[in-house]
């Protein structure tokens, strides 16, 4: 029996039925992407972003009868390149041509999970630059003992986001109390509100009895529970991409944000073309005509970069 063609309205219907299955699919997710909370998006209208950090060590002082203090401003600079993503599929025509019902309701099991790949992404990009260490804007490793508070001046003191301790109630109060005593160059301090707990699902635990429940034992080898005062004050995000099953994972290791400005953070989603859609399922098209094959591709433009390196301190236990 000869093979019954799929007629060129079906494959214009196909077409309109793998955009819109992938749009929806992309804009009402199953998945919610953790980096919202701590990470912040700026856009990109170039190849790469330059992020001008303007050095303010002025600070408010009495006017008497002296003239005014000028104060110098020094404008630093970091560069961030954006990446180009793609994400392509396929499916023999005779495939499709003889089982459209089945290849269909395959076709668009995979449109779904691309989809999902491309929320997830930024998420995994983002636990890449936290699990390797990469360089943030001050242009050393994001985790660093020796950071400067002012990054201009080389004489500058400088400050520890990284160092050891397990994640437990008096390490946390630590943390918390280390970040609102760091200065900005002009001596007002760094952060406003660090309350943003970063865990691996090996720690959502206790992540969660230290910020949820009523009572906790704060100081080691004192038995008796306290008033728990951190409570509904920090909010736990547990990302499974830092655990020590991916690459360069840890189950122990835990970080504390300040994600109070949107603009000024930690994590930078740098966002330069939203994702595309191509499909390939007219039968003189190119590709389809040579390969036999009916073929739906995807790109974006987009990277992921450390950021403020004072809005994030990490502790390994």
């Amino acid at each position: 029996m000869a093979i019954q063609l799929v007629k060129n309205a079906d494959l214009a219907a196909l077409d309109r039925t793998i955009r819109t299955g992938f749009m929806d699919a992309y804009n009402n997710p199953s998945y919610q992407p953790r980096w919202p909370i701590f990470g912040t998006r700026q856009p990109s209208a170039s190849a790469k972003n330059i992020y001008p950090q303007m050095i303010d060590a002025a600070s408010v002082r009495e006017w008497s009868e002296a003239e005014r203090r000028i104060n110098g401003l020094v404008l630093e600079g970091a560069t961030v390149q954006n990446q180009l993503w793609e994400l392509s599929y396929g499916i023999r025509r005779i495939d499709l041509d003889d089982d459209m019902t089945g290849a269909v309701q395959a076709m668009m099991s995979r449109v779904r999970s691309g989809a999902a790949k491309y929320l997830r992404h930024p998420d995994r990009l983002m636990g890449n630059v936290i699990k390797t260490n990469g360089n943030c804007l001050d242009g050393l490793a994001l985790f660093h003992a020796t950071h400067k508070v002012n990054p201009a001046d080389p004489a500058s003191d400088t400050y520890s986001n990284t160092t050891t301790g397990a994640l437990t109630a008096d390490n946390l109060s630590s943390a918390r109390a280390t970040m609102l005593a760091l200065k900005n160059p002009d001596g007002d301090p760094a952060n406003e509100n660090p309350s943003v707990l970063l865990v691996p699902p090996a720690l959502e635990t206790i992540a969660r009895k230290l910020t949820q429940a009523d009572i906790i034992v704060y100081a080691s080898g004192v038995a008796a529970p306290e008033t728990n005062v951190f409570k509904g004050s920090l909010t736990v995000v547990v990302m499974p991409q830092l655990a020590a099953a991916f690459d360069n994972g840890s189950d122990s290791a835990w970080y504390l944000i300040d994600a109070t400005d949107p603009e000024d953070r930690a994590l930078i989603f740098q966002d330069r073309e939203a994702v595309e859609m191509v499909t390939r399922f007219n039968p003189s098209d190119p590709g389809v005509f040579d390969l036999d094959m009916y073929t739906w591709g995807t790109r974006a433009r987009y990277t992921v970069a450390g950021g403020n390196p004072k809005k994030i301190f990490r502790r390994t236990g």
